[in-house]
C-alpha cells in the first residue's frame, strides 16, 4: 500500500481478477471429469488430481472468462478461443441536418470505437504428452503434480482499447475548430511459468483548440517586398493521461502495485504555408510527469522551435 499514494482503489482491489482465482475450480472440474483425462478425483484443495491451481490448462480459460466477462461454458476450456473478441468503431455526421445546430456549425461529428485482441505466446509441443498414457507414464506430470499440456505456452495476453471512447469533434461556423476526447485502454498479460498477471490500464482526456485565419500576408513579406499570402493555422492540445501497472499473484491472492504516472502533456503549434513546397512551423511542446509511484521522482520536458520543410517534388 506505501509504494502507490495515490492508487485507484477500484484498479486495486479487481472483481475480475477474484472471478479468475473461483473459475479455476469449474475447469479443473470440467477437465477432471472428463473421459480418459485420468484424474484420480478431488484433491485437499477441491481441486482434480492432475489439473491443480497452477495448471496451465486450468489459468488460461479460468482467464479468458474472467477478464472477458463470461462463464466458462460460453468461453470453454481451450486455450484458442473459436470465436474472436468483438470490433467495432461507430461515427455519426449527422447532427448539422438539424437546422439549429447547422446554424452554428460546419461539421459535428460524434465517434466510439471498441478494439481487442487475444495472443497466445510462442509455445513449443511437449515431447513427453502423451494422451494415451494415465499416470503410469512419469512424465506425464510436472513439478506441481500437474499434467503436462499437449502444448506448453509461456503467456496469454488481452488488449482492450476504447480508441475513442467518446469523441466530439466540432467545426463551428466561424471556422473555429474545437474536440474532446476521451481514450481507455487495458492490456492483461498472464504468465503460465509464475502464474502472475500484469495488468496496465490507461486513462486520458484530450482537449484541442484550433483556429485557421484566412490569407494572411507575413510581417517579412511587406519588408521584404514578397508576394505571399496563405493561411495560418493555430492549434493548441491539452492531455490528461493517467498510467498505472498491477501484477496480481494468482496463488497468493496478492496484488502489487509496480508502476504509475500522471502525464500532462501541453502542445501548441502555428503553422503557414508559404508555398506548395514550403512551410513552416512555430511549435512549443511540454510534458509534465507525476509519479504515483514512491520509488521515482515527477519529471517535465520542453520542446520548442521553429521548423521549416521544403517539399522536393514534380
Amino acid at each position: 500500500k506505501t509504494a502507490f499514494k495515490k492508487i485507484d482503489k477500484q484498479t486495486y482491489a479487481s472483481e475480475t481478477f477474484e472471478a479468475l482465482r473461483e473459475n479455476r475450480k469449474e475447469v479443473s472440474a470440467l477437465l477432471g471429469t472428463t473421459p480418459g483425462n485420468f484424474s484420480e478425483g478431488l484433491d485437499s484443495g477441491g481441486f482434480y488430481n492432475g489439473y491443480g491451481p497452477t495448471s496451465q490448462e486450468v489459468l488460461i480459460p479460468a482467464f479468458i472468462a474472467a477478464y472477458t466477462g463470461k462463464s466458462i461454458n460460453e468461453t470453454g476450456i481451450g486455450a484458442f478461443p473459436a470465436i474472436p473478441l468483438p470490433n467495432w468503431r461507430i461515427t455519426y455526421d449527422g447532427l448539422t441536418k438539424i437546422e439549429k445546430i447547422k446554424k452554428h456549425f460546419k461539421s459535428f461529428t460524434l465517434s466510439h470505437a471498441y478494439r481487442s485482441t487475444y495472443n497466445v505466446g510462442s509455445f513449443t509441443t511437449n515431447q513427453f504428452y502423451k494422451d494415451s498414457l494415465g499416470d503410469g507414464f512419469t512424465g506425464r506430470r510436472d513439478l506441481n503434480n500437474n499434467f503436462r499440456p499437449q502444448k506448453e505456452i509461456q503467456v496469454v495476453t488481452i488488449s482492450e482499447q476504447f480508441a475513442p471512447f467518446l469523441l466530439v469533434d466540432m467545426t463551428w461556423a466561424s471556422s473555429l475548430i474545437t474536440k474532446v476526447e476521451l481514450k481507455r485502454e487495458r492490456n492483461l498479460s498472464m504468465s503460465l511459468t509464475n502464474a502472475q498477471l500484469t495488468e496496465m490500464r490507461t486513462n486520458e482526456i484530450v482537449t484541442g483548440v484550433g483556429y485557421r485565419f484566412k490569407d494572411v500576408v507575413p510581417p517579412f513579406a511587406k519588408r521584404f517586398k514578397f508576394k505571399v499570402k496563405s493561411d495560418l493555422n493555430l492549434r493548441a492540445d491539452v492531455s490528461f493521461r493517467r498510467n498505472q501497472t498491477l501484477i496480481r499473484k494468482v496463488v497468493e491472492n496478492l496484488t502489487q502495485p509496480t508502476a504509475g504516472q500522471n502525464v500532462i502533456s501541453i502542445k501548441v503549434s502555428a503553422d503557414y504555408i508559404i508555398n506548395e513546397k514550403l512551410n513552416i512551423r512555430i511549435f512549443y511542446d511540454r510534458i509534465i510527469t507525476t509519479p504515483l509511484v514512491s520509488t521515482t521522482f515527477p519529471t517535465s520536458n520542453t520542446n520548442s522551435g521553429i521548423s521549416l520543410r521544403f517539399t522536393i517534388a514534380q
